[in-house]
């Protein structure tokens, strides 16, 4: 994994590392070599033990930090900590997220707000916090963890597609822009794969609404249910290539990158070719080319 810009061994924050993805991408780089400070919210509290099991992995550079990405000064705080222990900071990874499941309609407008604050504002928050930083050292990695939804929005999970959404449309933009700063921003979607993520669903508030659309509701999670254990797959399989874009050398790594099964990671693929190839006709021809990076 040797490159000439990080050297063997790179400098990562990641963010909701108490579970999921997030847990199993700190513990992997770590093992891999890499300086990992693995960002876990109310490590004195809920998350007591999973923060106590991260720190106790042996022969490890694995460092357990306090970082609630809904809150800005956390955020700065976290990125400070890292840039004090290390001196610098390679790869960020926004992985902190939550999922809101129901009915569109019985959401209340706080829980839109509070959806999009954990997966979208978070991301913005750590980004800030982070910018300075990876520009000053004129290189540095931003990996935003969105997902499949953020293509193919289904029934009863448009809320938690509309902020995968916004946090593709803002990879795209900070890939351009800073582009020329020598700072990488990129994307992984991923498919429905076992993890936490789904046990800790916040269902809609509105009962009364939500009870109008209960038997669709119900026969949407069998079906949803059924098909994802028949279909298969492991959370392995989005950490493995979150290690491998932290690993790709600088300039080399792809805008978007697609962890699903076969049929899926097809249809996906696909789409995103499309949407590359709109993207570079719409900019030659409103004249902003020379604004884009390379694609």
């Amino acid at each position: 994994m040797t490159d000439e810009t990080f050297g063997e061994q790179r400098v990562v924050l990641v963010t909701g590392a108490s579970s999921g993805f997030g847990r199993l991408t700190a513990q992997s780089l770590a093992r891999r070599g890499h300086r990992v400070f693995a960002g876990v919210r109310d490590v004195r509290g809920r998350n007591e033990k999973a923060a106590a099991e991260l720190a106790a992995i042996e022969g490890v550079d694995l460092r357990v930090i306090e970082l609630d990405v809904t809150d800005q000064e956390s955020a700065d705080r976290a990125v400070e900590e890292v840039i004090a222990a290390v001196g610098r900071l390679d790869v960020l990874i926004n992985n902190a997220g939550g999922i809101f499941v129901g009915p569109a309609e019985a959401f209340t407008a706080a829980q839109v707000q509070a959806q999009f604050d954990v997966n979208v504002l978070g991301a913005v928050r750590m980004n800030r916090a982070a910018l300075p930083h990876l520009r000053r050292q004129g290189r540095g990695v931003l990996i935003q963890i969105g997902s499949a939804a953020a293509r193919v929005t289904v029934p009863f999970s448009g809320l938690y597609a509309a902020s995968k959404a916004a946090v593709a449309a803002l990879t795209e933009a900070w890939h351009d822009e800073l582009a020329p700063h020598g700072v990488e921003s990129v994307i992984l979607d991923a498919a429905s794969y076992p993890t936490s993520i789904g046990v800790n669903a916040t269902m809609a508030a509105d009962q009364e609404r939500m009870a109008i659309y209960g038997d669709a509701f119900g026969g949407y999670v069998a079906a949803l249910t059924a098909r994802s254990a028949e279909i298969g797959g492991e959370a392995s399989e989005v950490s493995d290539a979150i290690v491998q874009l932290v690993e790709t050398p600088d300039g080399k790594r792809p805008r978007r990158t697609v962890v699903a099964p076969a049929a899926q990671y097809e249809a996906i693929t696909a789409f995103n070719r499309a949407a590359e190839a709109t993207a570079t006709a719409f900019a030659a021809d409103t004249g902003i080319s020379a604004f884009m990076a390379a694609r």
